[in-house]
């Protein structure tokens, strides 16, 4: 199967930049640090999120560590490396269109948002219009799995394996009830009014990427609290601080937005195979270059992926070190971030030069396990060379060995975190907090650090969302039920 990026045809320049902001995307409780991947695209995305247990935002809606759109904060967690981001011109409402996308994208507004799909199942249609007026259609009749299957595959996946893996973990951290099913959907409802696109301005970037234009129409989202499968002892500890007897419902008027922009929404829908589907890494993509003034490049980077998981791991760090962003990209996957592949030269102008780190990777040994979606490449050792010195990192089971010029060699294991805290604090930080950090930290170190890779055409690319994914999951495996009890005491205070 073919995907977009990678240098497709000659791009033709984008018009009419959007007057309005990037959208924030609504979804899944936030979950774990934000992990800086050794030199290749970093979310804030978002951050990805400042995680932590579900947090409600604006109109009910729990705030996601998925992405908040911008090159500054990019979708997925994908962001361009080194250079100045554009300035941010937010002066209106976010786009509404792309809203309702982000919302769904993001994690189908929630892990209580999503009935069951099948992205692999998902057809496609025969033409980019088709595509994206299916998909905003659908918004009208509440069919959560028709707009989820109705996107480009590999965004269906992502927060699909995402949403499945996170409701496990809530459920036995006991935030979720036992048949909380997040192929159901729950506490939300979407309604669609008077669509309506302009085809005869539909763009025609290259042979994979259709700009549509969404000119008329409402898309209301109805959101109620109360219908979130929380458990008991959690509702009742929120009962006071969050009204669970009100339902919030918010309306964006399309007509409106584009009248007082004065051009039309753009909605992007990609080819893959010989099948056309929405995107909304596209879509935030190609609002963010009309709002800057920028335009498509005419040709991306073509992506180029390495024989193993553990080769493409090891390629990407020493790209890293050279400051070869360009390296970094094409070592992407092409499914996933096909819209970084596509952006690749303007991207790099962006950054401007970049200059080699000076340092080099001597070893890179590595570990190798199945996951979701892929196979995490974890460190097993790391020696790095830089301004002389050397240093050694050495993974044996659970315990880290460093051997650092001057200091000699140091060894921690997980089962030692909660007494070197508790030795630091100098007891000021609180035994409860000690004893939750020395967990979680040993979790990590249990399940070691590393990124994941996935397999597109036989070649394997180092996935950042992923990656983040696999992290955030194994600091939420590092928490116990009573944790969550302690965290409700603090809410009843």
């Amino acid at each position: 199967m073919s995907y977009p990026g990678g240098g497709g045809g000659q791009w033709q320049p984008q018009n009419n930049p959007y007057g309005g902001g990037h959208p924030q995307q609504g979804g899944y409780p936030q979950t774990g640090p934000q992990p800086q991947q050794g030199g290749y695209p970093q979310s804030p995305p978002q951050g990805f999120p400042q995680q932590g247990y579900p947090q409600t935002g604006p109109q009910g809606f729990p705030q996601q560590g998925f992405p908040q759109q911008g090159f500054e904060q990019q979708p997925y967690g994908y962001a361009p490396m080194g250079g100045e981001p554009p300035k941010k011109k937010r002066t209106g409402l976010v786009i509404t269109a792309v809203v309702a996308v982000l919302l769904l994208v993001g994690g189908a507004v929630t892990f209580f948002a999503l009935k069951k799909s099948d992205p692999a199942a998902n057809a496609g249609q025969d033409t980019p219009a088709v595509a994206a007026k299916n998909l905003i259609e659908q918004l009208g009749s509440g069919d959560v799995v028709g707009i989820m299957a109705s996107l480009a595959p590999a965004e269906a996946a992502l927060s699909k394996d995402y949403m499945d893996s996170m409701t496990k973990e809530m459920k036995r951290l006991e935030i979720l009830k036992p048949d909380a099913d997040p192929n159901k959907l729950t506490g939300v409802e979407f309604k669609s009014e008077n669509i309506k696109f302009d085809e005869a301005k539909a763009e025609k970037i290259n042979d994979h990427l259709t700009i549509n234009k969404l000119v008329e129409g409402k898309i209301t989202v109805t959101s109620d609290v109360s219908k979130i499968p929380l458990t008991d002892k959690l509702m009742d500890a929120i009962g006071d601080k969050v009204s669970l007897t009100k339902s919030t419902t918010e309306t964006w008027d399309i007509t409106a937005e584009v009248q007082k922009r004065g051009e039309p929404i753009g909605i992007a829908s990609i080819k893959v195979g010989d099948k056309w589907y929405p995107s909304a890494f596209y879509t935030i993509a190609n609002a963010i270059l009309e709002d800057e003034k920028l335009k498509w490049p005419q040709q991306g980077f073509a992506p180029q992926g390495a024989a193993s998981a553990q080769e493409a791991a090891k390629q990407l760090v020493n790209a890293a070190l050279d400051g070869d962003l360009k390296t970094v990209i094409t070592l992407l996957p092409p499914d996933e971030a096909g819209v970084l592949q596509d952006l690749g030269p303007l991207l790099l102008e962006h950054a401007g030069t970049m200059k080699p780190t000076g340092a080099k990777l001597n070893t890179l040994e590595t570990d190798v396990r199945d996951v979701t979606g892929g196979k995490q490449v974890t460190v097993k050792k790391l020696s790095v060379t830089a301004e002389g010195e050397t240093v050694t990192i050495v993974r044996e089971g659970d315990c880290y060995a460093a051997d650092v010029p001057g200091q000699g060699s140091q060894k921690l294991c997980a089962d030692e975190i909660t007494q070197l805290m508790e030795q630091q604090g100098g007891g000021k930080i609180p035994a409860a907090a000690v004893e939750v950090i020395g967990r979680v930290a040993a979790s990590v170190m249990k399940t070691g650090v590393g990124v994941v890779a996935t397999e597109v055409d036989g070649k394997w690319y180092v996935s950042p969302v992923r990656s983040y994914y696999e992290l955030a999951l194994t600091v939420f495996r590092g928490f116990e039920p009573k944790d969550v009890d302690a965290l409700i005491e603090l809410i009843k205070k």
